[in-house]
């Protein structure tokens, strides 16, 4: 998992903060005398990163993001001064919260770890989530006529931990995801309206607690330069887990992802990104799971659910301009396709999206960047705030 799912319900503070608080010695960089949080965020001992945001997610409507970043650096980290390379903190804590229009909302703290010089790395994640999506199809009954909109209520605990093989870029080890979710059909629809299977299915998802409990291995290579806010390198990273009653799910099945982000230096101002990503579910035994286990087409642009399958496979491009040390400009386009099974992936609908955004470094000790990207999907327009690296 990259720092998108802990970073992307938080957001951006702009750079055009109160000139009075620019003017604090700890948000001046000496070298340029631009904004920076790095001396606040490193120096003051109860310093965070505030991080407000405007949701625009065309799955749950407009609503409001507040999320908190505590940078926590060693005894010998505090004592070095960054000579344009960024520091990697040993831990990093997260708190956020979210709401939007339709009744969603969410509460997450979470926590980053880079132990004993990078050797161990520790990614967790604690939430309590309300969503209220619209799926647009249900596994083993297709596609339907019209959405159906469920409520998701219920505790989300994530965490992988993994270690470095001595003298390289590669990591192996586990990862746990467990979730216990409450399912109930909004604004109380008539099903009538649907086929028969469709009924049934509802019948038996909605109106009860459904425990998925996994384990699983994970297995990356990251050569990037920086995680936060990479300039170039690799990162690839794959794992599989496995949903199983002895480990108290209450459906059995198997998840898989292969993931590769590519970054590209072209030159002192030009830099290339690509992304490819194949996720999948195999259901062992258990035909009926829940809507929200099988994967989606997870671009900017393209609601959240919208386009499922058991088998996803995505690309995305972007192309970033530096227009100064700190502000860079970017266009980015992305492709996906959902199917039931691999060789229909071929002729499967084509999903598109495209659209910019920008980026400044807010913090150039930690090389951390917050931005904004608008982009459009078949149906809708929306605004991401991205704090840290996109992908």
């Amino acid at each position: 998992m990259s720092l998108k799912p802990i970073l992307s319900s938080l957001a951006l503070l702009l750079p055009s903060i109160a000139l009075a608080d620019a003017m604090n010695e700890h948000m001046v960089d000496p070298d340029d005398g631009q904004f920076d949080m790095s001396g606040y965020l490193s120096k003051v001992p109860s310093g965070f990163l505030p991080v407000p945001s405007l949701i625009t997610e065309p799955a749950v409507g407009t609503g409001l993001a507040l999320g908190a970043l505590f940078f926590h650096e060693s005894d010998e980290q505090r004592k070095q001064r960054t000579q344009g390379k960024a520091l990697l903190p040993e831990n990093i804590s997260i708190l956020g919260g979210a709401a939007t229009e339709n009744g969603t909302w969410a509460a997450a703290v979470g926590h980053l770890g880079f132990w004993l010089q990078d050797t161990v790395r520790y990614r967790g994640v604690l939430a309590y989530a309300s969503p209220n999506l619209e799926f647009y199809s249900l596994p083993r009954t297709g596609e339907l006529s019209k959405s159906v909109e469920l409520n998701l209520k219920g505790p989300v605990v994530f965490q992988d931990l993994k270690y470095r093989l001595p003298g390289t870029k590669v990591f192996i080890g586990g990862r746990q995801l467990y979730r216990k979710v409450t399912s109930k059909l909004t604004h109380s629809p008539d099903l009538s309206r649907f086929p028969t299977a469709v009924q049934d299915f509802l019948q038996r998802q909605t109106d009860r607690s459904i425990t998925t409990s996994g384990l699983g291995l994970v297995l990356e290579y990251d050569s990037r330069d920086n995680p936060f806010n990479p300039q170039k390198g690799y990162y690839y990273s794959s794992n599989y887990t496995v949903f199983d009653d002895s480990i108290g799910s209450d459906v059995d099945y198997a998840s898989y992802q292969i993931s590769g982000l590519n970054y590209w230096q072209l030159n002192d101002r030009w830099n290339l990104g690509l992304r490819l990503q194949m996720d999948a579910v195999n259901a062992r035994g258990d035909k009926n799971l829940p809507p929200y286990v099988p994967p989606f087409i997870d671009l900017r642009g393209v609601p959240k659910s919208r386009y499922q399958g058991n088998r996803v496979g995505m690309a995305e491009v972007q192309l970033d301009y530096k227009l100064t040390p700190r502000w860079t400009l970017g266009a980015f386009t992305g492709t996906g396709r959902a199917a039931d099974h691999v060789d229909q992936l071929g002729s499967a609908e084509v999903v598109n999206s495209y659209g910019t955004g920008f980026r400044y470094l807010i913090t150039k000790r930690y090389g951390l960047v917050m931005g904004a990207d608008i982009a459009r999907g078949p149906e809708d327009t929306a605004v991401y705030i991205q704090t840290g690296s996109t992908w």
